[in-house]
């Protein structure tokens, strides 16, 4: 456990920026919640596989959705709870396993750069020795896990609508500027965060997300579409990212390693390392700052539009609903206080990390 948590430090650029993403994740949720207002019990009923199924649905091309009501008319038909959960876990897999899978030219591409990070990470496997510790093929079980989990929740958000062009643009803005900020060199792109300087870390962890999010929520005019941009992004760019990164190790026979450490337990670590690197914390980041980013963008220009909205009004109009200029100004100062939290904690981040 020490060691999983010392390297998640060592990933996240050290504490200031673990604590960083998860304060920004908080200001998130703290404005997701006033975008979903609580919903009624009696118009809610407490069934997770409904939930769930409806989810699926709506992954469901338009030329389906009459499918999507069988399924769901079928679920309400039957009262059995273990029932209900076999048939919505049924449904979901087909949904999300059977073709089609999203566009066929960005689904192929990652593909493809899946089955090359496989077929690379498994010659550095066999080539170096890999399989004579036990503990590799652990790591080769997570890593499948991984890479396949990424694929599916490509082909998930894929079919989103708006979703595609925006995720695919940031994920591509991600991988070239952690490509930049590795100088192009193998011992680079093994580690970014730490090729260019301290403030490398929160660059590349918190600011290029607040990028994606923002660019994602401007474009789209939407906050649910940029959040699922920015989901798709992450993991997009962590696909890419992670195929670069196992050709480095290779190369390099692992990079730069402890003193007495034999070429083995090098490439065995570095592997490790890039694997969370670039398929754990680099998607993770993008989606949770992305998240934050969106949300709070999206909310700016509601307000903005809100205000505008009251200033082309009446006086008359204007006093009949005091109830929303009061829900504006309440959010507009939430905002102001999100905004502040951010650049305070991106600025200790930044100073602790130039230390």
């Amino acid at each position: 456990m020490a060691s999983v948590l010392a390297m998640l430090l060592l990933i996240g650029g050290g504490p200031p920026s673990v604590l960083a993403i998860l304060l920004l994740t908080g200001v998130g949720m703290v404005l997701w919640y006033r975008e979903h207002s609580p919903q009624d019990d009696l118009t809610v009923r407490a069934d997770v596989p409904v939930r769930l199924l409806q989810w699926a649905v709506g992954l469901l091309p338009a030329e389906r959705v009459d499918w999507s009501q069988a399924m769901l008319g079928e679920l309400d038909r039957i009262e059995s709870r273990s029932e209900r959960w076999r048939f919505a876990i049924g449904c979901v897999t087909g949904i999300v396993l059977v073709p089609p899978w999203g566009p066929a030219g960005p689904m192929a591409a990652l593909v493809a750069v899946a089955i090359g990070s496989t077929v690379v990470f498994g010659f550095g496997f066999v080539h170096f020795g890999l399989s004579t510790n036990p503990w590799n093929w652990v790591m080769v079980v997570i890593l499948a896990t991984l890479v396949v989990g990424s694929i599916v929740a490509v082909s998930v958000l894929l079919r989103r609508p708006g979703v595609a062009g925006l995720g695919l643009v940031g994920g591509l803005f991600v991988v070239a500027t952690w490509l930049t900020f590795s100088g192009f060199t193998w011992a680079g792109i093994i580690s970014p965060i730490y090729s260019v300087g301290a403030w490398s870390g929160p660059a590349l962890l918190i600011g290029v997300p607040l990028v994606v999010g923002v660019g994602g929520a401007w474009r789209s005019r939407s906050a649910l579409v940029a959040r699922r941009a920015a989901r798709l992004a992450g993991v997009t760019a962590g696909l890419a990212m992670f195929f670069v990164s196992t050709i480095a190790v290779v190369a390099i026979d692992g990079g730069p390693r402890d003193p007495g450490a034999g070429v083995s337990r090098g490439v065995s670590e570095a592997f490790s390392n890039v694997a969370m690197l670039f398929l754990i914390f680099l998607p993770v980041a993008t989606a949770a700052i992305g998240w934050v980013a969106a949300t709070a963008t999206a909310r700016f220009r509601s307000v903005d539009l809100a205000q505008r909205n009251n200033d082309s009004t009446s006086t008359t109009k204007a006093a009949a609903h005091p109830a929303e200029g009061s829900q504006s100004r309440t959010t507009g100062r939430l905002l102001l206080r999100a905004a502040v939290v951010v650049v305070v904690v991106m600025a200790v981040a930044l100073f602790f990390q130039a230390r």
